[in-house]
């Protein structure tokens, strides 16, 4: 069976395996007419969101909870993945309805603490999903894993990179060379790869780690293809941390970017610096949305591979015209399913786990004709 098949099932098997233990649980001497209010807080207008409200909802309809979504401000979405400002105005609206729950997407992880103390003050059980705050009465997190994500990136990325003329040109020139020296590897290996890998990240605390996962497993992949190919990195007698330092130069970050548009003009800028990029790496839905604008207008999606972060309708739109080669995807409808019976279980003090990873599976256009990639993306739909 298909790895990432496999994976959907027992995520869907869990899920109803936590539906029925909840509903368990909410049984256990209480009328079917009782109710709990839960609060759901997400960030920006896009479609992964969406995804966490139907999630949230669906949770709702079958654990009988009012959901409280995005409710207490001017703005029905935080304008952005950093602005905690509009979310502090949701937590304060739901501890005046006097919410059971709070389960939020936190666009900081120590600028909402002093709200979420306000919240627990009250006896609000908080739940965070996709990302979690430093606050310490958190009761769980629901998410995908950040480094995981950008690792699964990393290892489509090598492939891609590791394909390029230039690089293996590079290599066979070195293996063909007369006397390579450790010193000789080493400075080669920073011309090979100088400028090969271009990364836009977002805002938000994420991107650090989806960054630093996809750069440690590139460094593992690219290693270790170079050894098959004749050079082993393992016998310059180099640490670890020095190995990863010699790859660096293959890596370009631009400036972290919150928009769309904004992310095009980075990704412009970085590859007229870097004229050998061969790949670039998005860690979210705008981030990719504007890599893909500025190799879709500067004509390059044949030069440039493009791996992005989750599933909004418009980058599975860059995907199927080959302007996005993969993205990254998370499963947000289980972050909203998961963050409702979780919220629940905390009310109930029935005890929940301090972590849930809903896993990320990367899908190609040659994906999404199959089964299990039409159930992450609409659930709704099965």
């Amino acid at each position: 069976m298909n790895k990432s098949r496999r994976k959907r099932i027992i995520s869907s098997m869990a899920l109803c395996a936590v539906s029925l233990t909840t509903l368990m649980s909410t049984g256990c001497g209480k009328s079917s007419d009782d109710k709990y209010t839960v609060a759901v807080i997400t960030k920006q207008n896009i479609s992964f969101w969406e995804d966490v409200k139907d999630g949230a909802e669906k949770a709702g309809d079958e654990l009988k909870v009012k959901i409280l979504y995005n409710e207490g401000s001017d703005n029905p979405y935080p304008v952005g993945d950093n602005d905690f400002s509009t979310q502090i105005e949701y937590i304060d609206y739901a501890i005046k309805e006097g919410v059971d729950a709070i389960v939020i997407a936190p666009n900081d992880t120590e600028k909402l603490n002093d709200a979420f103390a306000r919240a627990s003050d009250k006896g609000i059980k908080i739940i965070n999903i996709n990302s979690r705050a430093s606050f310490g009465g958190v009761k769980s997190c629901i998410s995908s894993s950040d480094m995981d994500g950008g690792a699964v990136a990393a290892r489509h990325a090598a492939a891609a990179v590791l394909g390029d003329a230039s690089i293996r040109n590079g290599i066979a020139s070195l293996k063909a060379a007369r006397e390579v020296t450790p010193e000789v590897i080493k400075s080669s290996i920073k011309k090979l790869g100088k400028g090969t890998v271009g990364i836009i990240g977002h805002t938000a605390a994420t991107a650090d780690q989806r960054i630093n996962g996809f750069k440690t497993q590139s460094v593992t992949e690219i290693a270790y293809q170079m050894g098959k190919d004749g050079l082993d990195t393992s016998k310059l007698g180099l640490s670890q941390q020095d190995t990863a330092a010699l790859f660096q130069n293959f890596f370009v970050e631009g400036k972290r970017c919150g928009a769309v548009d904004e992310a095009c003009e980075e990704a412009k800028r970085l590859i007229s610096e870097n004229p050998s990029m061969i790949c670039f790496f998005a860690t979210n839905t705008n981030t990719t949305l504007g890599v893909c604008k500025a190799i879709e207008e500067l004509g390059l999606k044949d030069k440039i591979y493009v791996i992005g972060f989750n599933a909004d309708s418009a980058e599975l739109d860059y995907l199927k015209t080959s302007v996005l080669d993969g993205t990254v995807v998370q499963n947000p409808y289980n972050m909203g399913y998961f963050g409702v019976s979780y919220a629940v279980r905390a009310i109930e003090d029935t005890g929940v786990p301090y972590v849930l990873d809903t896993g990320v599976t990367y899908v190609t256009a040659d994906d999404l004709d199959k089964d299990y990639v039409k159930l992450l993306l609409n659930p709704e739909d099965f």
